[in-house]
């Protein structure tokens, strides 16, 4: 593990070799997303420009211990902020149930120009997450940003899954049954994020759950939280406003959030 802080040059040249790195990715999720950073130079430059500050974030760290607690919590950020369309592209909400979940997030805004910020927004957040996570396991060397921040991304989108079925007027009683799962859900975030930035302390609770998550031959895995059955895709409307009902821009839901005041 290293000893001394990381220069800026550093951070952005190890970015730009995981960048690189991920176009050949076994990856399929990794290969979509580095080529359409890479193969439009208007996208790359803006996404660079983030990036760069960022990582310049991170290099003024004064000490080795803080830029790590800090590369974490960046890592935290850009898994959050990816999710919306994650979660839009994975699941089966279609139509107005779409414009639903739109409108709590992105309100006031016109839906297709919401969709397609939010796709952009989705590239430059995804791009910047493979870098933070290289940089904290392949040069920092620290293990929290391997099995647990995986973990870690598997229950956030669980709980963001959930969440958003919330969101949608529906008389499917499976909503309102996961939607009672929120608060468990919010607990294991905390334990991890907790455990991911305290990992010495931690160490007891990673093993037991480690345990407690091993495959067995009698084990099989469970449908994805939040996740509906196919239905036949409606067609959806060409130019529409979200209704303006709340702030503009409606952050994604963290840690401390209810479903009922989310903001």
């Amino acid at each position: 593990m290293l000893r001394n802080t990381i220069s800026h040059a550093r951070l952005m040249r190890e970015s730009t070799v995981r960048v690189q790195s991920a176009l050949t990715s076994g990856d399929n999720n990794e290969q979509l997303v580095a080529r359409r950073i890479l193969e439009n130079p208007a996208v790359w430059s803006q996404w660079e420009n983030e990036h760069s500050s960022l990582m310049r974030q991170l290099a003024n760290c004064g000490a080795r211990r803080v830029q790590i607690a800090a590369l974490k919590h960046a890592t935290f950020r850009l898994l959050h902020g990816k999710a919306l369309f994650q979660y839009l592209r994975r699941s089966e909400v279609r139509g107005l149930e779409r414009m639903q979940v739109m409108a709590h997030f992105r309100a006031g805004r016109n839906y297709q120009d919401a969709m397609v910020a939010e796709h952009h927004v989705y590239l430059r957040k995804a791009c910047s997450y493979l870098c933070t996570s290289h940089v904290g396991s392949a040069v920092v060397e620290d293990p929290s940003f391997l099995d647990p921040m995986q973990r870690y991304e598997e229950l956030y989108t669980d709980y963001f899954n959930v969440y958003c079925t919330t969101l949608v007027e529906t008389v499917d009683s499976r909503a309102v049954s996961q939607g009672a799962l929120l608060p468990l859900l919010k607990k294991q975030l905390n334990e991890y994020r907790w455990a991911i930035l305290d990992p010495r302390r931690a160490q007891p609770f990673l093993r037991r759950d480690v345990e407690l998550h091993t495959p067995t031959g009698d084990t099989q895995r469970l449908p994805t939280l939040g996740s509906r059955p196919k239905s036949p895709p409606t067609s959806e409307p060409q130019s529409k406003s979200l209704p303006a009902s709340g702030p503009q821009s409606k952050s994604l839901p963290t840690l401390g959030s209810q479903p009922n005041s989310h903001g």
